[in-house]
């Protein structure tokens, strides 16, 4: 079995990590067992050291990271081209054009090379909903060849699998996204009843979901149960609305905190692409969650109620306010449901798997 020098590629902040995409791969990164560096286009904090190297842009937009490109990849072709046995493994958290530039120079560059793209979700799902026609067709196209001349390309669930299959006529494997949890902090921080959203609402899918919470769901909450709160974590949002405690981005055990001691986590999204890593922690930690059918779309859950799938916002206010009245006993089950989740989406056992089926045999 051969041990590949790899260099995880995101174009992203992923250390420190602070939205879901981050907690995937910091937590791929730290349980893949060979020589490693990880190369971050990043905005929030330039950190460089054996094992991180940080490209850093002044602000998150487009064209700064385009700019930045040839650098990000001077620098993995420095870190690799000593070694004969390259893994390069893109994380396609991002615009896949920066995955397209990536992929295709190092074919060029360093021809033996192997690179895994690590696709988060369908992104011309996302482009199609949320951006001009323009853009949606040239993800469409772009996404089409990563996939196809990725040396291996996979999906985070079978949904995910079946979609790209019937989109691009081209077969992934599955690579689950997963969490490592770390330790919490015990200490109870918010002493108020709350309920919780983890997302940041600069992206628009979370900023439908967090409008839907402010505008739908708590109102309606308050007049029966007025202390109320909703804690929001992932930054983004600067308005002031007086049931609102807003943590921006907090640490890791600090926002594992707050999950477990809210009364529940609400998601109710309406449209998304992938895995939502936040439920996935929620479930790991004993939480009660409830969210739309897309929300948890592609987890594989053992029970239901809780956690409670709800798509009518009626029906989902409704099940906010039985889940409060009824916490403490539905917390037990979902408790006792917590080491299912945990072991089912564990990175270490799913990266392990990963690298046994498809990494074992090369020679």
């Amino acid at each position: 079995m051969l041990k590949f020098k790899t260099a995880f590629v995101t174009f992203f902040p992923v250390i420190p990590d602070n939205m879901g995409s981050s907690a995937v791969v910091n937590s791929r990164f730290k349980n893949w067992p060979y020589v490693k560096k990880l190369f971050q286009i990043s905005h929030v904090k330039k950190i460089n050291n054996h094992k991180i190297k940080t490209i850093f842009i002044k602000k998150e937009n487009p064209i700064n990271k385009i700019i930045k490109l040839p650098e990000l990849i001077f620098k993995i072709f420095q870190f690799l081209k000593k070694s004969k046995n390259n893994l390069i493994i893109i994380e396609g958290a991002s615009w896949i054009f920066y995955s397209f530039i990536v992929l295709f120079s190092f074919k060029i560059l360093l021809p033996n090379s192997k690179i895994i793209y690590v696709s988060h979700s369908i992104e011309s799902e996302i482009r199609k909903k949320y951006s001009n026609v323009l853009i949606y067709y040239l993800t469409k196209f772009l996404e089409r060849l990563v996939f196809k001349y990725s040396f291996i390309s996979t999906s985070v669930s079978k949904l995910e699998k079946n979609k790209i299959k019937k989109l691009y006529n081209h077969e992934t494997v599955l690579y689950s996204n997963a969490i490592t949890i770390e330790n919490q902090n015990k200490k109870r921080e918010i002493q108020q009843d709350y309920i919780i959203y983890c997302g940041s609402y600069k992206y628009r899918p979370n900023k439908n979901a967090i409008d839907c919470l402010n505008n739908k769901i708590m109102p309606s909450l308050l007049k029966k149960i007025p202390n109320l709160k909703l804690v929001l974590t992932g930054g983004g949002f600067n308005k002031n609305l007086p049931w609102i405690i807003n943590k921006e981005i907090v640490p890791k055990k600090d926002l594992y905190n707050l999950i477990f001691y809210s009364k529940c986590m609400c998601v109710p999204l309406k449209f998304g692409s992938g895995t939502r890593i936040k439920i996935i922690e929620a479930l790991s930690l004993g939480a009660i969650v409830i969210s739309t059918k897309k929300g948890i779309e592609g987890i594989e859950l053992i029970n239901t109620n809780p956690p409670f799938v709800v798509n009518d916002t009626n029906l989902f206010l409704s099940t906010i306010y039985k889940v409060i009245r009824n916490n403490k006993n539905l917390k037990i089950k979902s408790l006792n449901d917590k080491m299912f989740y945990f072991k089912k989406y564990s990175m270490k056992n799913i990266t392990l798997n990963f690298i046994n089926n498809y990494l074992k045999n090369i020679s």
